[in-house]
């Protein structure tokens, strides 16, 4: 009896975290959900998606004026890359709401001074939870920009991180660690 008990006791756990995993940033959007995503984005043409509410919530620091970052979340690229399309009337296609149903991590853009980033091996990008430091799979660097600073996008799987922990970003280069405070229920 005791044995059936604390099985029980063991999957209610189990169920109650997946629950509360859901709560946070959506890691699995139907094609319907993506969608209306991309419907959202439509409606910001262009660099005005990072004044949505949706995607300002998202950023961290002084993004995307300054030093800072992005949570990448499957909500919120699709609603980037919708509003970025949107410019040239163009739409997502299949196969990106495919990409991007099939994804299992999200990335975390950030700037640096351009002049601490000549590789991205300069630039470390970690998430702290606690105890638990979590390294991308990779690092590769963003978008150019037309200021001095440097994008680098890291790629972190969505399993490795607790989506209701308290968190930090830190962005450590030769020369300079910032560490941002973050909240992952902040973000769609």
């Amino acid at each position: 009896m005791r044995f059936i008990k604390w099985h029980l006791g063991i999957i209610g756990i189990a169920l109650f975290g997946i629950a509360a995993r859901s709560e946070a940033f959506e890691i699995k959007l139907k094609q319907e959900k993506i969608a209306e995503v991309a419907e959202y984005g439509k409606k910001y043409k262009g660099k005005e998606i990072f004044s949505s509410p949706v995607v300002k919530s998202a950023c961290f620091g002084k993004y995307p004026d300054g030093e800072g970052g992005l949570i990448m979340s499957k909500y919120v690229k699709t609603a980037i890359i919708s509003a970025m399309m949107a410019i040239n009337d163009k739409i997502l296609t299949k196969d990106d709401i495919k990409k991007i149903e099939e994804s299992t991590s999200f990335d975390v853009v950030v700037t640096v001074p351009g002049e601490y980033a000549e590789a991205p091996e300069d630039v470390q990008i970690m998430l702290k939870q606690g105890a638990n430091n979590i390294l991308p799979l990779k690092t590769d660097f963003g978008m150019k920009r037309k200021d001095t600073l440097r994008t680098l996008v890291a790629t972190f799987q969505y399993e490795k991180v607790n989506p209701k922990a308290s968190t930090a970003i830190i962005v450590r280069t030769r020369k300079v660690q910032k560490k941002y405070s973050i909240d992952f229920s902040d973000v769609k």
